[in-house]
């Protein structure tokens, strides 16, 4: 009879901390859900613009990555009439230093070649390189910053992927001029 009673208090005692866990967990993903994170948020995943990384937290890394970027002149005229027919799409981590290295460099590029910002869309990705509402699905986003280059149909090109295999400027004119650019990740392959 002891062990009987025994075993039901051990039981009830066990399906009370688990159904306790299982309400705080619960509670724990609804309040995340509910918590509408906006751009100027550290752990936000999502569409981000260039004002966005002008203010807030990401302010100081980007203005000064923007501002301490001259690209070539000879090599921005080159981009400038090739670069029209592509839109791209950019992966990056606020949290990553390649990314807070090339973004603010790629935003001033575009700016000098008087590039459509319509046609680009800079994704925050967190740690594991995807966004809550899978932006990156189907992309192979293994590395950030990733800039994927489409054509008018819609096609991927190319893709710059982490680091520049010369500069930022000459894999992007690589890229434009439709040259047999390899990547810095494929390179590594």
């Amino acid at each position: 009879m002891k062990k009987k009673l025994a075993f039901a208090t051990i039981t009830l005692i066990t399906l009370l901390i688990v159904g306790l866990n299982n309400t705080v967990t619960a509670q724990n993903v609804k309040t995340q859900q509910e918590e509408k994170l906006t751009p100027n948020d550290p752990k936000y995943t999502g569409p981000i613009t260039e004002q966005e990384f002008a203010e807030g937290y990401t302010e100081h890394w980007f203005k000064t990555g923007y501002k301490e970027y001259n690209p070539s002149h000879k090599t921005i005229k080159k981009i400038k009439h090739k670069i029209k027919k592509y839109t791209i799409k950019a992966f990056m981590g606020t949290w990553c230093p390649d990314s807070r290295r090339e973004i603010p460099k790629l935003f001033k590029l575009l700016d000098k070649a008087k590039f459509n910002k319509e046609n680009l869309t800079v994704y925050a990705v967190n740690h594991r390189k995807q966004t809550e509402a899978g932006y990156e699905d189907g992309l192979n986003i293994s590395r950030v910053p990733t800039i994927i280059f489409y054509n008018k149909k819609g096609e991927e090109v190319k893709r710059f992927v982490e680091h520049p295999v010369e500069s930022l400027e000459d894999d992007i004119l690589s890229i434009v001029a439709g040259d047999d650019y390899i990547n810095y990740l494929e390179q590594k392959k």
